[in-house]
């Protein structure tokens, strides 16, 4: 229930994500200031004055590295996601430039074989990664074909079986970036960290809460501008954290450039 409301979230836009961000962050704060300001009128507001600042400092330290950590893992993971979609997308232009020096049998073979490839990829597993499904985890039937296909011609020579060797590992190339680009859709911030994440900025939501009990004023204003750094936060992490279908996310442009749909 929690990771399938995750990534509904995560596959949303930027400006969505932003929304829901914000609203939470501000939900959550209004909820501390009236949890704290009804025990303060229940005879508790002696102990909340008795909570020291220097609390703080520990829990925003932890929160601090807590965003760093996931913004580490977040962040790098959306580069490699764009580097695999190009690195499959040269592989395909290499195989069909070695394959103008096939005859036309094979070349005809292997365009097919690559416009079979990103068809399946942008109306498949371009859907599949985007929706948080793990499912599509094929090799590239298009491609499997055509490799089988130059790797069973034992009767070429010469110029024809270089041209076919460079085709092939062209292709296999392709294929091995498609494998990791599946991969690398497959993660994603765990519920535990959210889970943490959200703690903790409970935690110091609180704690500016009892600290500033007596002063309204100062405690609304603080606690609002902790509330909007943590919606900040959440919103940069949640929208890079889905790399394929995410507020921010890599498209298959670079596939279809190769051969339009």
């Amino acid at each position: 229930m929690v990771a399938a409301m995750l990534v509904w979230v995560a596959s949303q836009s930027a400006l969505v994500i932003g929304l829901l961000c914000f609203a939470w962050s501000y939900l959550m704060c209004a909820a501390i200031y009236g949890a704290v300001r009804f025990a303060a009128r229940r005879g508790h507001e002696a102990a909340f004055k008795a909570a020291s600042p220097v609390t703080l400092t520990p829990l925003a330290v932890i929160f601090g590295l807590l965003v760093g950590f996931l913004a580490a893992d977040v962040w790098p993971n959306f580069e490699r996601a764009r580097n695999t979609v190009g690195q499959e997308a040269l592989g395909l232009r290499q195989a069909l430039l070695f394959a103008d020096a096939l005859p036309s049998e094979e070349r005809r073979l292997v365009r097919d074989g690559v416009q079979e490839h990103i068809t399946h990829a942008v109306s498949v597993e371009w859907p599949a990664m985007k929706a948080g499904d793990h499912g599509p985890r094929s090799a590239g039937n298009g491609l499997g074909k055509v490799l089988t296909a130059l790797l069973a011609d034992d009767h070429a020579g010469g110029n024809r079986r270089a041209a076919e060797e460079h085709t092939v590992r062209a292709l296999e190339r392709a294929l091995d970036a498609q494998r990791q680009r599946l991969f690398i859709s497959q993660t994603s911030v765990s519920g535990i960290k959210w889970f943490v994440f959200m703690v903790l900025a409970g935690l110091i939501e609180l704690t500016i809460a009892m600290i500033h009990v007596e002063n309204r004023s100062t405690k609304v204003i603080t606690m609002l501008i902790f509330a909007t750094a943590v919606a900040v936060s959440t919103l940069l992490i949640m929208a890079y954290d889905r790399p394929f279908g995410g507020g921010v996310s890599v498209t298959p442009a670079a596939l279809t450039d190769v051969l339009p749909l």
